[in-house]
């Protein structure tokens, strides 16, 4: 083998090392994005998750104790009540409004990739019922942003 050829040799061995550190850094640095972009939508969905506990939290204090809360709660999502009657409407919004904050939560982690399709779906038919009950919709419209809103507003069977 001649110099001239050794010279070559030893010049493409250089340059295919080269490459190859190169394709490295490169997929390193592709994976280092990743793992960023996932740590801060486990972040985004952590605040919102801590929101929506302190909302809950909020609505839901006025409820405990509260005889009528227990017997609206056991009614499920939609309680027998006597409309007429203010203590239990506002009771039954009190519950409503901690129930669909509840299933927001569920909306923002399922669209954050945070829980599988078959909880994502119990929880949307959850929200739809509710929705769906032309007397606590005006509380649910007050309660979620609009892209859930829009959600419920496709899925939905009943206009109201």
């Amino acid at each position: 083998m001649s110099g001239l050829e050794r010279t070559l040799t030893v010049w493409s061995m250089a340059n295919i090392t080269s490459l190859l550190g190169t394709l490295g850094i490169v997929g390193s640095l592709i994976f280092v994005g990743f793992e960023i972009q996932q740590n801060q939508n486990i972040a985004m969905a952590s605040q919102l998750q801590a929101r929506n506990a302190a909302l809950m939290a909020f609505y839901s204090a006025p409820l405990e104790g509260s005889s009528i809360a227990l017997r609206l709660m056991e009614g499920g999502i939609e309680p027998d009540i006597d409309w007429s009657n203010d203590e239990e409407r506002a009771t039954l919004i009190a519950i409503v409004r901690v129930r669909i904050i509840s299933l927001l939560n569920s909306f923002n982690q399922y669209n954050a990739g945070l829980i599988d399709e078959s909880t994502y779906t119990y929880t949307m038919n959850r929200a739809l019922q509710i929705y769906e009950n032309c007397k606590l919709r005006p509380t649910v419209v007050q309660r979620v942003p609009e892209r859930f809103l829009d959600y419920l507003e496709i899925n939905s069977t009943v206009n109201c």
